[in-house]
């Protein structure tokens, strides 16, 4: 076998294998997006009509959709998680001035947009479902963003690793009705980079 028709057979194998793994990845992605999406869709829907949605009547007459950004896998992230050794219970600030209880969790260090990140992960203290619960600031708030932070509720897939979808990156009530008490997320969960994911600035709010 001459040089020329080998190096014809590696190419084509090579060709076959990258489009083999460009058409597996392309049906995870679009599988992940749809997921998402559709998650999207279900939470317009009850925001329009469930009697426990956070808009006033006068707003779900003309409310249509939440703003969002979309949908990129690269910002769900998986990070190394510390659980606290023990219980630590802090008071976190409302936006009505007063302050609510909150368990530290543990905390999680990550990787994001190149750059090293920690966040600290609470859980509530008094409430009846038990969630993981990360409120957090980047350089998209007060601009692209909700000014008071968002929120993102991480899910702890073994004790030292938690996964965390900005892509499901969630605005409080607070964004959409002033007569909610939202808690604001402390300043170590402060992330120096712009996370484009996740919900943006409503912008039906006057």
């Amino acid at each position: 076998m001459n040089n020329k028709i080998l190096f014809l057979i590696i190419a084509t194998a090579l060709v076959g294998i990258s489009w083999y793994t460009f058409q597996g990845t392309s049906k995870n992605d679009e599988g992940y997006i749809e997921k998402i999406e559709a998650e999207r869709f279900e939470k317009n829907q009850q925001f329009k009509i469930s009697e426990e949605s956070p808009l006033t009547n006068e707003q779900k007459e003309h409310f249509t959709s939440l703003s969002y950004f979309p949908v990129a896998e690269k910002y769900k992230v998986k990070g190394e998680f510390y659980k606290n050794s023990k219980e630590q219970i802090v008071k976190m600030a409302i936006t009505d001035g007063s302050q609510r209880a909150y368990s530290v969790f543990g905390n999680v260090h990550l990787h994001l947009e190149g750059k090293e990140l920690n966040l600290t992960v609470y859980r509530p203290v008094k409430e009846d479902t038990e969630y993981l619960f990360i409120p957090f600031y980047d350089l998209t708030s007060a601009d692209l963003t909700y000014g008071g932070g968002r929120y993102v509720e991480p899910e702890l897939i073994d004790p030292g690793t938690l996964i965390i979808d900005f892509n499901q990156a969630y605005n409080p009530y607070c964004a959409y009705n002033h007569t909610y008490r939202c808690p604001i997320p402390p300043q170590e969960n402060n992330l120096q980079v712009s996370v484009l994911a996740g919900e943006k600035n409503p912008d039906f709010v006057k």
